[in-house]
C-alpha cells in the first residue's frame, strides 16, 4: 500500500517537472485596430430589371417584369497598404494594376501647349460667331433697305405715270375746242406749261 501512495506523488511530480507554457493574450486597444470593413471589400451587387417572361421549363407560366440582383464581384481581402478611412465602402477600389500614366517635363509642357492653343481656338471661335452676329445683322439692314428701296422706286414709278396722265388730261382740257359757229372765240386764260399760239 505504500507503493499505491507513491504512485500519484510520481505522476504529480512528473506532471511538476514539465511546466505547462502560458500564452498571454492582451486585448489590443481599440483606437489600434482598424474596423472589419477597411480589411475587406464587400460584395458588389447590381440589380437588373427584367420584363415579363415566359418560364422555359414551364410553358404554361408567365413571371411578371421584377428585378434580378446579381453578385458582380464577391467579397475578398484589402491587401491595400494604409487604412481606407476616406474610401466610399460602398464601392470597391480602382484596379490595384492600374498606375498613372508617366509625366514628365516634355508631357507637361505639350499638355500646357495644347491648353494655349485650345484657349486661342475658342477666343476666335467666340470673335468670329461675334463677327458672324453683326454679318447677319448687316445683311438684315441691307434687306430692309433694299426692300425699301424697292417700295419707293415703285412709288415713284406710279407718281411719275399719274403725273404723265394729268398732264395728258391737263393739256386736252386746255386745248380749243374747234368752234363750230363764226363767232371770235371767248377769253380763255394761258395754262402754265401750254404752248404759245
Amino acid at each position: 500500500m505504500k507503493y499505491l501512495v507513491l504512485i500519484p506523488l510520481v505522476l504529480v511530480a512528473s506532471c511538476a517537472s514539465h511546466p505547462k507554457p502560458r500564452i498571454s493574450v492582451k486585448a489590443a486597444r481599440s483606437s489600434a485596430v482598424e474596423p472589419v470593413e477597411a480589411a475587406r471589400y464587400g460584395d458588389v451587387v447590381r440589380a437588373y430589371h427584367v420584363g415579363r417572361s415566359i418560364d422555359p421549363n414551364h410553358p404554361e407560366t408567365m413571371h411578371e417584369g421584377h428585378p434580378i440582383y446579381r453578385i458582380e464581384a464577391a467579397a475578398r481581402w484589402d491587401l491595400h497598404p494604409g487604412s481606407r478611412n476616406d474610401a466610399n465602402l460602398l464601392n470597391p477600389p480602382p484596379d490595384a494594376a492600374f498606375s498613372l500614366p508617366p509625366t514628365n517635363d516634355a508631357i507637361i509642357a505639350e499638355m500646357a501647349r495644347q491648353r494655349e492653343a485650345t484657349d486661342r481656338v475658342m477666343r476666335e471661335a467666340a470673335q468670329l460667331a461675334q463677327s458672324f452676329g453683326e454679318l447677319q445683322s448687316f445683311l438684315n439692314e441691307m434687306r430692309n433697305v433694299a426692300r425699301n428701296d424697292a417700295l419707293l422706286t415703285a412709288r415713284l414709278a406710279n407718281a411719275e405715270r399719274r403725273l404723265a396722265e394729268f398732264e395728258k388730261e391737263m393739256l386736252m382740257l386746255a386745248a380749243p375746242a374747234s368752234p363750230m359757229t363764226n363767232d371770235a372765240p371767248a377769253f380763255a386764260p394761258d395754262l402754265p406749261g401750254a404752248p404759245e399760239p
